[in-house]
């Protein structure tokens, strides 16, 4: 079966298309109409003056002194000024019934004879291999009966028809332009409303499930309007759900892994040491088990637009700063880590609980592939234009310029990959920060060593 072929062009085209179109034939027909309508009355003119010499040409028709023959009385002047055409060729003849010349051109001799009498009969004829205009009169009055012959060239009549033609096609090229760029203003005007509908959900941040106005939509747009006001709808609905399903997900799976971890150390103390040392090597695997567990929600709650909508606050990135350096002091005393804190006062609107788990993940990473006696120096405090920004620095092995590329991707890991690990850590980072339209870049530390991750958050989030 046949498929209908579907236009995927701009409505804004298919508009000017559809009015185009019938505008230019219209211009056709209508410089067709003008052009013949012209030249008929063009025509009509110097056919009205052929026939006007024609028939001068019969008055000055009169017999001889002998009343014997028939001549025509034109003095010399009037015969010059006849013929005196600067752009055609006039010729005449006068020639009796019985065909004898009684004045002209007797080359006129091979031109067809009217039959009415006394009535102008114009024609087309060639005359020496020459087009021409022919007007033929039959006289008969005053005791004379003659054929009188005009003949003219066509150049006048050629030259009227192209001045004509470029007069006809001039004013409606312009009328035809004209109302082509009304039109076209006309349909920008008219679309204006689907541009401003266009211009106000792309202005809308990825977090907004607001409605649309339908009050201010027009009427053929309404529809277009509410069937996006329901998928926002379910959208926002279906973020709320996400996050119910991950912190009831976040919750039960929390629960049993620390009773486990909890019931195997209680374990190991009642073993005896032969099967304490196997039993201990579970402690290791589950508490990656739980470490991956709790990125893997936590790189899913980040991912959920609806999530920061409802949890978009005020967050002082110096206490948070504070906060997570102290969470993770021991953890870089025990690899003998000198981690330090660069406070300035800062606040962005956000998710403290995301703004955290971002720190935090940067901050480990940092301990688990620093050697001993690194150091690491969390810095935050004013950005630029207003905003506000977060560095996590580190004197160690840093990341290798090929892996930077990917290093935010999920389960992508740079420098030590020995070191234990989910390759979860950076990619939370880099969805925190997208949630923020916050700026993440990675660069070289003090002097070419180490790690610099710099988040440059923007002055307005709302």
């Amino acid at each position: 079966m046949l498929r209908r072929h579907r236009d995927v062009r701009p409505l804004r085209a298919r508009l000017l298309a559809f009015i185009s179109w019938p505008l230019l034939a219209l211009l056709a027909l209508s410089v067709f109409a003008e052009y013949r309508s012209a030249i008929h009355i063009a025509s009509q003119a110097y056919d009205n003056a052929l026939s006007s010499t024609a028939i001068a040409l019969a008055t000055r028709l009169e017999r001889d002194d002998d009343d014997v023959d028939m001549e025509v009385d034109l003095p010399p002047a009037a015969d010059e000024i006849l013929r005196a055409d600067p752009y055609d060729q006039v010729r005449y003849l006068v020639v009796s019934t019985e065909g004898k010349v009684i004045a002209g051109d007797t080359p006129l001799l091979a031109l067809p004879r009217p039959v009415p009498s006394n009535r102008v009969q114009l024609g087309d004829a060639v005359l020496e291999g020459q087009p021409v205009r022919t007007a033929a009169y039959h006289y008969v009055g005053k005791g004379m009966d003659a054929y009188v012959l005009v003949t003219e060239t066509l150049n006048k009549r050629r030259t009227a028809a192209g001045q004509i033609l470029f007069a006809t096609i001039g004013p409606n090229v312009l009328i035809i332009a004209a109302a082509l760029l009304l039109v076209y203003f006309g349909v920008r005007v008219a679309l204006r409303p689907l541009d401003d509908l266009s211009d106000q959900i792309a202005g809308r941040s990825s977090l907004d499930f607001r409605p649309l106005p339908e009050s201010e939509a027009p009427g053929e747009t309404r529809a277009l309007v509410r069937s996006i006001n329901r998928l926002m709808s379910d959208l926002d609905e279906a973020g709320h759900a996400q996050q119910a399903f991950l912190s009831n997900a976040a919750h039960q799976l929390r629960t049993p892994l620390a009773g486990l971890q909890t019931q195997l150390e209680l374990t190991l103390g009642e073993l005896p040491p032969d099967a304490r040392s196997r039993v201990g090597r579970l402690q290791e695997p589950l508490g990656r088990l739980a470490h991956l567990t709790q990125q893997m929600l936590a790189l899913a709650r980040s991912s959920s637009d609806a999530v920061l909508a409802g949890e978009r606050r005020p967050v002082q990135l110096h206490v948070l700063a504070a906060s997570v350096v102290d969470d993770f002091l021991d953890a870089a005393l025990a690899k003998d880590i000198d981690l330090g804190l660069e406070p300035g006062e800062a606040t962005v609107q956000g998710s403290a609980w995301m703004l955290r788990e971002m720190l935090a993940n940067l901050v480990e990473n940092a301990i688990r592939y620093l050697p001993r006696g690194g150091r690491i120096t969390l810095r935050c405090g004013p950005g630029l234009e207003g905003g506000a920004c977060i560095e996590v620095e580190d004197d160690g092995p840093g990341i290798p310029d090929t892996a930077r590329a990917r290093i935010f991707e999920r389960f992508q890991r740079g420098g030590d990959t020995t070191a234990p690990g989910s390759g979860l850590g950076l990619a939370i980072v880099r969805e925190v920060a997208d949630r923020h339209r916050a700026t993440l870049t990675l660069s070289d530390g003090a002097a070419g060593r180490g790690a610099l991750f710099h988040l440059e958050f923007p002055a307005s989030q709302d």
